[in-house]
């Protein structure tokens, strides 16, 4: 640490990018599957508002010769988990394992037609209430 540094530097995420083979099907697939409103879209770019922050969809030519595995993940919450499965398997999308029902609510991993993992959960309760945790270095 540089002397007389003494103030807590931290980086800030803006905006999640995701890159697609077709950027038309991801828009399709986020905006009537997902339901995120589109705030842009040409050919080769678009960009879907989702809660807090927007998600930029970016046309690639191909995919990475190295890609494989799990794409970054998305975490989205839902108001009805089973019409949500319903409606993004009708779109191309694949459960990634079984839903699962802990205590706090439903969860559920897809992977959209484009390959991107999604993650679905419908809490059980309202959660708007409870206060954050705050770690005790940061008070």
């Amino acid at each position: 640490m540089f002397q007389g540094f003494s103030h807590f530097c931290m980086t800030t995420f803006l905006v999640p990018s995701l890159t697609s083979l077709i950027v038309d099907s991801a828009v399709t697939f986020f905006r009537d599957g997902m339901g995120l409103y589109v705030t842009s879209i040409d050919d080769k770019f678009a960009q879907v508002h989702a809660g807090p922050t927007n998600i930029v969809l970016k046309a690639v030519e191909g995919e990475a010769a190295c890609t494989t595995g799990y794409s970054p993940f998305l975490h989205f919450d839902v108001d009805d988990m089973d019409s949500t499965i319903v409606r993004v398997l009708a779109m191309g999308a694949h459960l990634d394992g079984p839903i699962k029902y802990p205590a706090n609510g439903k969860v559920a991993s897809i992977r959209g037609p484009g390959g991107h993992m999604i993650g679905l959960f419908e809490p059980n309760m309202d959660f708007s209430s409870l206060r954050p945790v705050v770690p005790k270095n940061r008070q």
